[in-house]
């Protein structure tokens, strides 16, 4: 009788229980320690920057951000419109209230052609009321402006014995009005819907007509800058 045969019979199965064991074990240590590298290894940071991170968290331009959140600046103040002609009451006056501020003793001077100083004077009243107006010169040598009535002009248009010019530029409407003899030229000009009288004398003598060219040339000047200021 043949005694190895179920000697190595049982000594092949013996073993074979044991090496399953082990081969459990080994995957058992395998799946415990982590799993596959690829899913328990840190992500690498080499090579990538970081995006910064803004105050709030989020990215600017977004609706909780600095920049949306920041409040725009408040409208500048609208400048008042300045007066023209189409929004300046017909009828009304940007004139100053004394007429003698509006020239200066030189540029009387320059207009009479005599040495000053010349200090402006108001006129008399006339039937009790203040008459707007002002005189700056002596008795032989002054310039003179005043309000006066529109019936004034009127009656100068149809009286034989003066002569009118117009005086484009001048105001609203304006007359160069000299007597047919020449003398003692004045300037009638409308500004505002008032009627103003301007009158230059370069020298009140018995002769004074050979300056009645000179004074009405000056009297045309000063009608043109007082036009602009009353």
């Amino acid at each position: 009788m043949d005694r190895r045969t179920p000697i190595s019979a049982g000594r092949r199965y013996t073993w074979l229980p044991a090496l399953a064991l082990a081969a459990v074990a080994v995957a058992g240590c395998s799946s415990s320690g982590g799993g596959s590298t690829s899913a328990s290894a840190p992500p690498s940071s080499a090579g990538t920057a970081a995006a910064p991170a803004t105050a709030t968290g989020t990215a600017p331009g977004t609706p909780n951000s600095p920049v949306a959140t920041t409040p725009a600046a408040p409208p500048s103040a609208t400048p008042a419109p300045t007066p023209t002609a189409a929004t300046t009451p017909a009828g009304t006056t940007k004139r100053p209230a004394d007429a003698c501020t509006l020239l200066t003793s030189p540029q009387v001077v320059a207009a009479v052609g005599t040495a000053g100083p010349f200090r402006g004077t108001h006129p008399d009243k006339v039937d009790g009321k203040e008459v707007w107006g002002c005189t700056w010169g002596s008795p032989q040598s002054y310039v003179h402006i005043r309000e006066t009535s529109p019936t004034v002009l009127a009656g100068l248009r149809t009286n034989p014995d003066y002569k009118l010019t117009p005086l484009p530029g001048v105001g609203e409407e304006a007359y160069l009005v000299e007597r047919k003899d020449g003398f003692r030229p004045e300037v009638y000009f409308v500004s505002s819907g008032h009627l103003y009288s301007v009158e230059v004398v370069k020298d009140r003598s018995p002769d004074d007509e050979v300056n009645a060219p000179a004074e009405a040339a000056a009297a045309s000047g000063l009608a043109l800058a007082l036009s602009k200021l009353v």
